[in-house]
């Protein structure tokens, strides 16, 4: 693991994150780690189910698509 260490003036961190008042005017180590990261696993999807799971979600309206579109145009315009 690399880690970056450095010695800065407290003002020069001040303008990037909030330190303690008692910091001012003082020389800080900064010290970098990297983070632990997460491995991603990869989950295998079945389709059909998935499809499936969305059916009856969205409800049946006998509204055309263009009717759909010139009413959520008008609900945009209030």
């Amino acid at each position: 693991m690399e880690v970056v260490r450095k010695y800065i003036n407290a003002s020069s961190l001040m303008s990037i994150m909030k330190l303690p008042e008692n910091f001012k005017n003082r020389k800080l180590e900064v010290i970098v780690l990297p983070t632990e990261e997460k491995e991603t696993v990869e989950k295998e999807v079945d389709v059909q189910s998935a499809v499936q799971s969305l059916v009856g979600i969205i409800p049946y309206t006998d509204i055309s698509l263009s009717e759909l579109w010139e009413e959520r145009l008008s609900l945009l315009m209030q």
